[in-house]
This record gives C-alpha cells, sequence and structure tokens, in this order.
C-alpha cells in the first residue's frame, strides 16, 4: 500500500457508532469543566466566607470606633474640668497669697474685673465716662460694688495720687439729712471729709474727690466716679 492510500473503517451502525466516539472524546473535557465548576462554586463559597467575615470586622471595627470617640470626649471633658479647677485654685491661691504678701491681714477676696488694688481696698476709677452721682451709684452696683468712701488720710493720699486733675464722685453725701454726711456703701456717717469747698447751695448733696480734697457738688452734674468693691464705710 502506498503512503497516500488512507486507511478506513466501514461503518455498520454510523449514527450510535460516532456518537458514542464523540462522548468518548468529549468526556475528558466533561470532566475538566465539572472539576472546573467545582472549584469556581468552592471560590465562590470562600470569598462568601470571607466577605461576611469582613462584615463582621467591619462591624466590630466600628463599634471600636464608636467606644473611642465616646472614651475621647470623656477625658476631653474630664480634662477640662481639671483644667478649670486648677485655673481657679491657682487664681485665688495667687490672690490670697499677694493679698498676705501686700497687706497682712486683709481677708482673701477674688478681685473684679475692673477693680485695683489701692493700699488695703480695691477701688475702680472710671477714666473715660461721666454720670450724674445716681447713675454712678448704679453703675458701681452692677460692677459688684458701691461709689467709694474714704477711711482716713493714709488711704486718701494712696487713692488721690492715682487721679487727674478732675472731679470724682464719691460715696459720700448728705441727700437724707443737709450736713449730715454718710457712706452709700454703709449708710453709716463719713469717717473722713478733707474739704477743699463747701458749696453753699442746699441742693449740693453729693460729695466729688479731687487730688486735693473734698467738694460738695450738685448731684445731677456728670462727672468721673471711683467704686469700691468692699461695703465698708
Amino acid at each position: 500500500m502506498s503512503e497516500d492510500t488512507c486507511s478506513f473503517c466501514k461503518l455498520k451502525d454510523a449514527p450510535n457508532q460516532c456518537a458514542a466516539f464523540c462522548l468518548s472524546a468529549l468526556h475528558p473535557l466533561f470532566d475538566h469543566n465539572v472539576n472546573r465548576q467545582h472549584r469556581i462554586d468552592t471560590l465562590a463559597e470562600g470569598v462568601s466566607n470571607s466577605n461576611g467575615k469582613l462584615d463582621k470586622i467591619e462591624g466590630q471595627l466600628q463599634s471600636l470606633q464608636t467606644t473611642l470617640e465616646t472614651l475621647k470626649t470623656s477625658m476631653e471633658e474630664t480634662f477640662q474640668k481639671i483644667s478649670h479647677t486648677k485655673f481657679y485654685t491657682g487664681l485665688e491661691e495667687k490672690q490670697h497669697t499677694e493679698d498676705q504678701s501686700i497687706v497682712p491681714g486683709v481677708k482673701t477676696k477674688i478681685l473684679l474685673p475692673g477693680f485695683q488694688q489701692i493700699g488695703s481696698r480695691y477701688l475702680y476709677i472710671e477714666r473715660k465716662a461721666k454720670q450724674d452721682w445716681n447713675t454712678a451709684a448704679r453703675t458701681c452696683h452692677r460692677m459688684g460694688g458701691h461709689l467709694a468712701s474714704i477711711k482716713n488720710e493714709e488711704e486718701f493720699t494712696a487713692i488721690t495720687e492715682k487721679l487727674d486733675l478732675l472731679r470724682y464722685w464719691s460715696g459720700i453725701n448728705d441727700r437724707g439729712k443737709k450736713d449730715e454726711y454718710v457712706s452709700v456703701a454703709s449708710g453709716k456717717p463719713a469717717e473722713f471729709v478733707k474739704w477743699i469747698w463747701k458749696n453753699i447751695e442746699s441742693d449740693a448733696n453729693c460729695v466729688a474727690l479731687t487730688k486735693f480734697g473734698f467738694v460738695n457738688t450738685l448731684c445731677n452734674e456728670t462727672l468721673k466716679f471711683i467704686c469700691q468693691q468692699d461695703d465698708e464705710n
């Protein structure tokens, strides 16, 4: 038989024989596809399980984040409370130290805004606004004090050294009874009045302070003023 000659077999039942042959030839491919599908299903199941685990981990992380934020807020509030407590404690201790070092025996007291220690007392000297006596008295009251009175010559010297060449309302007045001068802070007779001028007008019932002494003045005049923090004479 020559090289160009092909051998062949004669089929008796072509449809069945060819189908069987094809199935036999394709069987490994079918098995391969089944195996691949099984592997795909296994991978899909693994991915699904991984997603479930990731969702669980994400939930745990969110819960942890919420806990950390709550803890942070709590710590910040606690820190603020501690800081405020230390600040006010330090302020009181500082004020106490200053009181004891500058003026022995002075009772510890928180200094009101705008007030300054002059001698043994806390005073506010208005440098800008001018008011009549009643308005000035109300202003001092709103600030936590009263229009100021003076106790003695030493205090007079300490205060007047701080004044300009102007008149300032004091808390001394004789509005209740002529020539009976009292302190508006205590309602008691004024302890110290050093006159440089006595106005003879009958309604000059309010007393102003200058660098050189006191002068009785019409209460509706507008002057700068001095407030005291305490309610002493």
